[in-house]
This record gives C-alpha cells, structure tokens and sequence, in this order.
C-alpha cells in the first residue's frame, strides 16, 4: 500500500519523558529513522520558541508543527517552489521557516478570556516562577513555553468549572484541547488536521503516497491518532484515557523515551505487510 513513511509524533510525555523530559534513549531511534529516510515530524502543544530549540538538539531538519496544529513550520526551500499555499508567509524575517497558519492569532483568545474571566490559571500570563512550577521545566524552558501565538493553555482545579468552561467557549467557536497538563482554547484546529496538510504538501512534492505512523499519549492527540495508518499509544500518565478503535493500534507497556522507541520499533515491523497490501 505505501512505500514510504512520515512518523509523526507528539512530544511530551510521548518523546519526551512526561516527569523530567528525558530523550537520550530514543536518540539511535530517530538517528536511524534520519538514516532511512523517514522524515520525523513533531506535532505538539509546544510554541515555536520551544520547538526551534528541540529541532536543533534532535538535529531534526524537518517540518514540525506546533500549539495543537495551529501552525506548520516548513524549513526554507525544504519544497519545491509552488508546493506551499498562497496563504503561506513568513513567520519572521530571517527565522529560516515558512509559515501555514491553520488556527488563529492569540490576540482574540485573550480577549474572550478577559470577557468571560474563567476561575484558572493562565500559563501565558502568570508569573515565571509559577510557569516552572506548573511544568518542571528550566527558566529558559518556562520562558519559551510562554510565548504562544496561537493558543493559550488553562490550568483548572475544580474539574465542573473546567468542563463548564469547555462546553461554553466551544458554543462561542473555540477548539478546546485537554492535554497532559493542560485545557487548551485555541482555533478551530488540531493536530489531525495540520498532519493532514503536511502530508498533501510531502505527496505533491515528491509525487509519492505516504503511510503515517503516528505517536500520543493524550487526549489531544486522538485526532491525529484516529487518521493514522499506525497509530502508537506511548504509555503515560495520560494514556489511560485513549482508546482506539483501529485495526493497527499499539500500546506501549514503557513510558517515554524509552516507549516511543517500543512503539517506533513495533510499528516498522508492522509497516512492512502494508507496503504491498
């Protein structure tokens, strides 16, 4: 059926250990992946700050998209010229990236959060301290995670108000998006429909078909899980709560990193009967 392959994967607590954001395991994993020539694609709730950073770590010189599928970042003359929408621009002079908005601006999220003022926390506005302390994450991490463009995460404690919240802002047109730690208000967007797009522009460019395997451990990774041809379910804290009705489906007994590559490896061994199916 498919010759050729994208992997597509969320990052933490899929990646990326969810309690300490650990990867050194699956480095030979990606490194051998890189030398088969099966692009990896991050898709993640993670900004652009944040991911630039982890692509030049990973030393991953491909597309990767952002806050919930808000966004698809696409290195310089990665395609051929043509192959980009005309509604691409770019996201900032010299960022070497080109941009395809698929969510929205954040200026109007925060507009409809100061009208209905909901009782949590918000991660783009609250103080640094309170940022690391939510997430575990460094000071220059915190900082990064802060600077969103496309969405705005809520921290609720009273899970009644959190779902009053949702049922509201999705009546007034927002997505919403319950991830690890995180209730997510962004567009009208999500990681299954960005994964999508990517992979229209990799079969117009190459004039290939391309199979997905496709990796999440939280809820707002079904909507790219349920589209793929080998979705991957990386055990974590938030794991429990997907279930996949799909005749390719695993689920990883480790956690991550160490269960992205259970779950990588699982699923290359199940991608090679598809190949001529």
């Amino acid at each position: 059926m498919f010759e050729h392959w994208l992997v597509i994967s969320d990052m933490d607590g899929t990646l990326l250990n969810h309690h300490d954001y650990q990867v050194e395991a699956a480095l030979p994993k990606l490194e051998q992946l890189e030398q088969s020539g099966i692009p990896v694609i991050f898709n993640t709730s993670k900004t652009f700050e944040e991911l630039k950073d982890w692509v030049s770590l990973l030393n991953n010189k491909h597309p990767f998209i952002v806050e919930n599928g808000s966004a698809i970042y696409i290195p310089e003359n990665y395609f051929a010229e043509g192959i980009l929408p005309k509604q691409e621009s770019n996201h900032k002079s010299n960022s070497g990236y080109r941009i395809i908005i698929t969510g929205t601006e954040i200026q109007p999220i925060h507009n409809y959060l100061k009208t209905i003022k909901p009782e949590a926390i918000d991660f783009t506005q609250c103080s640094l301290s309170q940022a690391i302390d939510i997430t575990g994450l460094s000071e220059p991490e915190a900082k990064a995670a802060q600077t969103r463009q496309f969405s705005v995460p809520l921290k609720f404690e009273d899970i009644a108000k959190q779902e009053a919240f949702s049922e509201r802002a999705k009546q007034d047109g927002y997505g919403i998006l319950k991830g690890g730690r995180f209730l997510h208000i962004l567009g009208l967007c999500d990681k299954g429909g960005s994964m999508n797009v990517l992979k229209e522009l990799y079969e117009r460019n190459f004039n290939k078909s391309y199979g997905l395997i496709v990796l999440g451990d939280s809820q707002n990774d079904i909507a790219m899980l349920q589209q793929a041809d080998i979705p991957v379910v990386v055990n974590s804290p938030s794991s429990d709560s997907i279930e996949l009705d799909h005749a390719n489906k695993i689920y990883t007994h480790n956690e991550a990193p160490e269960g992205w590559v259970e779950g990588v490896t699982l699923a290359l061994d199940l991608k090679e009967p598809l190949i001529n199916s």
